[in-house]
């Protein structure tokens, strides 16, 4: 009987055990919790730590860290399209690599346009100032945009609205014109305006 009464009073070790159960579990959810945000804590920052830049990356100069561009003339294609009323606008970017080929544009520059004793003004030395890959994708500016042209219009609205479409698309358009060029490559093509009607 003296058992039945401490457990119906709370006493004894049944209800020690209720109360200090409880109080475990709290502790130890409130560690695991701790543990887990930490853990995810510093994994943001190790995260933040890596986009930031490195010594290295701050002492690059931005014609460094990217290469030089090429702006070819805005394009307006219809579409592939069943009833062909949709229409393409794009402006688009090459970002050129031409293997170390770069000529030294300040030397040139200041060769030409020094104090007027070059030959023929300053139009020479800004046509020097030009890779040998500038002055490719200038001459072939028209086959450039005849293949643009064809790869766009092949292309149906549907497929381009896509984020996957435009990132096959800007692929495609980089073998296409990368399978022209000689005298270096293409590293990037960038769409600066890319408009469907």
């Amino acid at each position: 009987m003296a058992d039945e009464s401490e457990q119906e009073s709370g006493g004894g070790k049944g209800g020690l055990l209720k109360i200090i159960l409880p109080v475990v579990a709290l502790l130890l959810g409130g560690g695991g919790g701790y543990f887990l945000g930490s853990s995810m804590g510093s994994k943001q920052v190790a995260e933040t730590e890596k986009l930031e830049p490195t010594p290295e990356q701050k002492s690059k100069k931005p014609e460094e860290m990217v290469g030089a561009m090429f702006k070819l003339d805005p394009f307006v294609v219809n579409l592939n399209e069943p009833k062909g009323n949709r229409y393409l606008k794009t402006t688009i970017q090459l970002e050129m690599d031409d293997g170390g080929k770069k000529g030294d544009k300040g030397e040139k520059k200041d060769a030409g346009g020094g104090g007027g004793g070059g030959h023929g003004g300053g139009g020479e030395a800004k046509e020097a100032a030009k890779s040998p890959l500038e002055m490719e994708l200038e001459r072939r500016k028209p086959q450039l945009q005849d293949v643009i042209l064809a790869l766009l219009t092949s292309k149906s609205s549907r497929e381009l609205q896509a984020l996957e479409g435009k990132f096959r698309l800007r692929e495609e358009l980089l073998a296409r014109i990368n399978a022209l060029l000689v005298n270096g490559s293409i590293t990037r093509v960038y769409f600066t305006e890319f408009v469907i009607q």
